[in-house]
């Protein structure tokens, strides 16, 4: 008998706890942008792919930005300007490029667990190395306007925290590395004015704070869209799963736990179809529970349903090849195909179940065949054909089952033919 495949109590525990994680997550507003480490890993790995492509598109429009501003340098550090050039074109832009190339092709190439990481780090260096390269050129220059330029550190702050968006704690990192930068540069730098130097400095520390804030937003939407996601797939898997003990509880006879009627029906068409494509015989055995209302009557519903509980057991028992096929066929009636079955071997399943449910040695006392509980079987045996439908087997079967109960019960008829 084919078993129900339902997702497994294991599984469905697995999946409910998950969900709660996400609910009371979503419920905490995500202010420490966190997951417990399993979900932290599978936020990156699957945000990985969507982080990569941003670094390498934006990585080439912020290289072009740093590149132009060779007119800065022009205009605000002229005596400088060379060394500007040099650090700009012939040392950021090739260490650059080498590193947009190795995310391109190689990063994917990485464990899941490395390049996502990876990607960060190729954020925070390239706007360290911006930061630092900005610094030695104004450190450099003894220019008049070369003053004005150190507010060319809230771009390199607004490119890692706004543009890059690196991960909040990246990013809080990486702004307080260009803002030292920038203090230090400002402090100890003997010719800055000090009517500009604090007004400077302000201007850098109200950028790192609001691009912060702007960073934290857009991290902590990013991870309740993932969360979001996570809860949209684990309802619809809800769903699913419910639908599918829906549709098993609908093939499903309560009682016995065996298939009812109207999914035998269903699938006796098949083995039909089947036993007419490969020519091979198949059987139908129906059982009767004998003298079933006096039972009841004697012993009470609770009792009888114990009693049809322990005749499905049988049957399970004594029909277990993976092809054959059992089900409560209404009342007291049960019923089994067996694919690839002659008369001979059904007989003998037939004779088996027969007997084992006469070995439980359930008191009957209201029978007049036993004092214990009986049964009575009718096999029919045949093949299909164009001519033919499976109800003429059942038939036959329900025939060969009435002839058993005829000739005393308790016994097994073979159909006619068969």
């Amino acid at each position: 008998m084919r078993p129900l495949h339902l997702p497994q109590p294991s599984t469905l525990a697995d999946e409910a706890a998950e969900m709660q994680r996400i609910n009371q997550l979503l419920d905490g507003g995500l202010l420490t942008l966190r997951f417990p480490p399993e979900l932290e890993s599978r936020f990156m790995r699957d945000s990985a792919e969507q982080r990569l492509r941003h670094f390498l598109i934006s990585g080439l429009l912020a290289l072009l930005v740093y590149n132009g501003f060779l007119l800065v340098d022009y205009l605000m550090a002229r005596d400088v300007f060379w060394l500007a050039v040099s650090i700009r074109l012939f040392f950021f832009t090739p260490l650059s490029l080498l590193g947009l190339w190795v995310g391109w092709r190689h990063a994917r190439r990485l464990p899941p667990s490395v390049w996502p990481l990876l990607t960060e780090v190729m954020v925070l260096g390239s706007g360290l190395i911006a930061a630092a390269s900005l610094a030695f050129i104004l450190s450099s220059s003894h220019s008049p306007m070369s003053h004005h330029y150190h507010v060319g550190f809230v771009v390199v702050i607004l490119y890692g925290n706004i543009v890059q968006r690196l991960r909040f704690g990246l990013a809080l990192l990486f702004s307080m590395v260009v803002l030292a930068i920038h203090v230090g540069g400002v402090l100890l730098l003997p010719n800055m004015p000090e009517r500009l130097g604090w007004p400077i400095i302000m201007m850098v520390v109200a950028t790192v704070v609001c691009s912060l804030y702007a960073n934290h937003a857009m991290e902590r939407d990013e991870r309740r869209r993932f969360l979001l996601t996570l809860r949209e797939r684990g309802l619809v898997r809800e769903l699913g799963h419910t639908h599918e003990r829906l549709q098993a509880l609908s093939r499903v006879d309560g009682l016995t736990g065996l298939y009812n009627r109207r999914h035998f029906q269903e699938h006796l068409q098949g083995v039909w179809a089947r036993a007419g494509f490969d020519g091979s015989q198949m059987a139908i055995l129906m059982l009767d529970v004998d003298h079933f209302k006096k039972f009841n009557d004697r012993y009470g519903h609770p009792a009888g349903d114990a009693c049809l509980r322990e005749v499905a057991e049988v049957l399970q028992h004594h029909l277990k090849r993976p092809a054959d096929f059992v089900a409560r066929y209404g009342g007291e009636e049960f019923i089994a195909v067996l694919p690839q079955s002659d008369p001979a071997y059904a007989a003998g399943v037939a004779e088996r179940v027969r007997q084992a449910v006469e070995a439980l040695q359930r008191r009957h006392e209201g029978s007049s065949t036993a004092r214990v509980l009986t049964v009575s079987l009718g096999v029919a045996c045949g093949r299909a054909s164009a001519t033919q439908a499976p109800d003429q087997l059942i038939a036959l079967a329900d025939r060969a089952l009435y002839q058993a109960k005829r000739d005393g019960r308790n016994r097994v008829a073979l159909a006619s033919g068969a």
